[in-house]
């Protein structure tokens, strides 16, 4: 559990629950609201899979994902809520920024907190 729930892993989830709380208080943040969310889904993601991955999977807790790994998860997450979702419910609207803020977040993912989990 101490692997999973580092500072940022928290953070990201913190950041989630203030957005959804406010989105039922009816308080809209528009950048906020939109592309924050879907910014820190794709860390929130790779956490959650690489710590399983290196508990359960291959029993190595140093490993990393490589970035193309990280790229997939952002291009599979962006065609899903991006592409598909949006031909199936209203709820879901095809929007470039969200598939955007998927791809940065992945490269964040990468670039960033991976590699303090390493140190």
């Amino acid at each position: 559990m101490k692997q999973l729930f580092d500072p940022l892993f928290t953070g990201y989830c913190l950041v989630w629950l203030a957005v959804h709380y406010c989105r039922q208080a009816g308080i809209i943040l528009p950048f906020i609201n939109g592309q924050l969310t879907d910014f820190i889904a794709v860390p929130a993601i790779a956490h959650l899979t690489l710590t399983v991955t290196r508990i359960y999977i291959i029993r190595q807790p140093a490993y990393q994902y490589p970035l193309v790994y990280l790229l997939f998860i952002a291009i599979y997450t962006t065609v899903l809520f991006e592409v598909i979702m949006p031909r199936f419910s209203g709820r879901y609207t095809p929007d470039l920024l969200d598939a955007a803020a998927y791809l940065g977040g992945g490269l964040f993912y990468y670039f960033v907190h991976q590699r303090l989990r390493r140190i």
